[in-house]
């Protein structure tokens, strides 16, 4: 790059940004406000996102104005679209989207085969058909920024591997740099990684904006996501949040305990309660449902009570396929249960959006973008990017 742009000005558009794109319609006067800068400088980063098409100046706002009528600025989400992608066991979920994460166009399919297929083939040709279909609708995806591939395991995203990924067959840390490469060279844009429970966490976040909070995700797997202060919490192994994999009964030899993933996942609960279909639950008898419910809540009670007393949690969000057919029945009982357990406030709640891991996942491309596309100071740069 030839002339590297400032940290405070990449801040600045950072800001800038996610204040269009919360608000669609910002006046110069505002920005400049909440970045306590200059109208001149807010000006000049308005004028930044109008040269990408992410912004639009609508001129003089009048409606409702007193005195000098503000230049208002208008967020175009269109501008760019994400593909976002969720593997939950042999179930996948393909969404278009666009920058203000909003879904246009979704697929869910049941997959089979090897990696390359379940990473690859089949997110590809669901991707392409789901592009096509809203070509057809008049909705051309004409940017694509990228695909954001959620996966259930330990997911590091910094080196481009895989590990403790039962969906995959995998135990042992496994490097999909090349299949995210060819997977790219399909879409003609970058694909970026990762785990799935992170993502719907991190989708969850940007919804509503609580600074601290745990997504507990039981389906097929059973894991975490953990946003602290407002971050992401990953961890340096990338293991922060892993639940499923944790031992639980009392046993302490490895040999003897089962996983929580083993008791409460939902190949588990298939083989304890004798049903051999996903929505096999929705069709149990009341008193086999109950069982399953206390089980399940046992728990679930019980990590939310540690994870709340370890880290200060207040604010725990439960979703996946089993609590989605178990239904409220089931959040009264945990509610009920880590109420009793647990000296602290703690609210157990449905997600607040639907197919947070899909906005996650276009939360993690277009944060990626950014860091690129904030970047880019002078005019080649910029041409160049937006001829891509």
């Amino acid at each position: 790059m030839n002339n590297p742009v400032s940290a405070v000005k990449k801040s600045h558009r950072q800001k800038a940004f996610e204040l269009l794109a919360a608000q669609r319609k910002i006046s110069r006067v505002e920005i400049a406000k909440e970045l306590n800068v200059s109208l001149q400088t807010a000006m000049k980063i308005m004028q930044y996102f109008t040269d990408f098409g992410l912004a639009e100046w609508m001129g003089e706002e009048s409606a409702g104005q007193v005195g000098r009528k503000p230049q208002v600025y208008a967020f175009n989400p269109e501008t760019a679209h994400i593909i976002a992608v969720l593997h939950e066991g042999s179930i996948i979920s393909v969404g278009i989207l666009n920058l203000a994460c909003e879904l246009l166009a979704e697929e869910t399919a049941e997959v089979r085969g090897g990696i390359h297929d379940l990473l690859v083939d089949q997110p590809c040709e669901i991707a392409e058909r789901l592009i096509n279909d809203l070509a057809e609708r008049g909705r051309p995806v004409n940017r694509l920024l990228g695909m954001g591939l959620c996966l259930p395991g330990v997911v590091d995203d910094i080196h481009q591997e895989i590990s403790f990924a039962p969906s995959f067959a995998l135990n042992t840390s496994y490097q999909i740099e090349n299949l995210l490469a060819e997977a790219g060279a399909r879409i003609g844009a970058p694909v970026y990684i990762e785990n799935d429970v992170n993502a719907a966490v991190y989708g969850e976040f940007h919804s509503i904006k609580v600074a601290d909070m745990a997504f507990i995700s039981i389906g097929s797997n059973v894991g975490m996501g953990l946003v602290l202060e407002g971050k992401l919490r990953r961890g340096p192994s990338f293991t922060a949040g892993e639940i499923g994999l944790m031992p639980y009964g009392g046993e302490m030899s490895p040999h003897l305990s089962r996983s929580i993933e083993e008791m409460i996942g939902l190949e588990a609960l298939k083989k304890r309660f004798g049903f051999d279909r996903r929505f096999g639950i929705s069709e149990m008898i009341p008193e086999a449902r109950a069982v399953m419910i206390d089980t399940i809540s046992d728990v679930i009670a019980n990590i939310i009570v540690t994870c709340a007393a370890m880290v200060n949690i207040s604010d725990f969000v439960l979703g996946g396929l089993t609590v989605d057919l178990l239904g409220e029945e089931f959040f009264e009982t945990v509610r009920s249960k880590a109420g009793r357990l647990s000296p602290f406030g703690i609210t157990v709640r449905h997600q607040s959006v639907t197919s947070p891991a899909l906005i996650g996942g276009t939360r993690k491309v277009t944060d990626m973008r950014l860091e690129t596309l904030l970047a880019l100071d002078s005019t080649e740069e910029k041409k160049e990017e937006l001829q891509e």
